[in-house]
């Protein structure tokens, strides 16, 4: 991910290598630093100078998920990332700095649910009005949702592109694109007039791939 607006704090990084010694020859080792990138720095000079979150060394894998047992990562902070290919404790790769910043909502952030098509059918909660859903599906979606309660179509609606709505929110955040592979939708309750009850959701991405899902509406 380069320039990537994201939800997550606990993010996870995938690279490539072309090297297949890593896994053959222990005289070569990858190293991964991550560190803050700070206002009006370069990505490269946050590498070289700032003091970095997390270094890890002689690391043989090629993805490597955030924990939260090390620093956290903060909203609204950017952070940059790099691999470097070692042979003898000497650097003779290394891949670009990559930079991403973690979003900072305005407004309280909904629960995400992530779309699984084999295992659809649940009943989410809602949250400040809103449902929240996280899918990999790429290219051109159809955001129509159709809502239905005792199995009458009642209401049709639009899911909104969160982190787009939120960058709008923040002039700031505009000239950033949101997360690649993922994306972070909402289905927002509070102009829909929904009266107390059990809605049955169906949303169809694309043509013939349906994903389905319930909430209750209390008051």
């Amino acid at each position: 991910m380069d320039y990537d607006t994201i939800i997550e704090t606990e993010p996870n990084f995938i690279w490539q290598t072309n090297i297949t010694a890593l896994q053959t020859d222990p005289r070569y080792s990858q190293r991964y630093v991550l560190c803050e990138l700070l206002e009006n720095q370069l990505k490269g000079e946050a590498i070289a100078a700032n003091t970095p979150i997390l270094v890890l060394e002689d690391y043989q894998n090629t993805m490597y998920s955030y924990s939260s047992t090390t620093t956290e990562l903060l909203p609204g902070h950017t952070y940059v990332w790099q691999v470097s290919i070692l042979f003898n404790g000497m650097v003779v790769d290394q891949s670009e700095p990559y930079q991403f910043t973690i979003l900072k909502p305005k407004d309280p952030t909904p629960n995400f649910y992530p779309v699984a098509f084999k295992n659809d059918g649940q009943t989410y909660m809602v949250n400040n009005e809103q449902i929240g859903l996280v899918t990999d599906e790429l290219g051109d979606l159809n955001l129509e949702v159709k809502i239905y309660t005792k199995g009458i179509l009642v209401k049709s609606a639009e899911l909104k592109d969160f982190i787009r709505e939120e960058q709008k929110k923040n002039e700031s955040e505009t000239d950033k694109k949101p997360v690649a592979g993922k994306r972070f939708l909402v289905l927002d309750l509070k102009d829909l007039g929904l009266e107390k009850g059990y809605y049955h959701v169906i949303w169809t991405p694309k043509n013939k791939k349906s994903f389905a899902f319930n909430f209750t509406i209390d008051k």
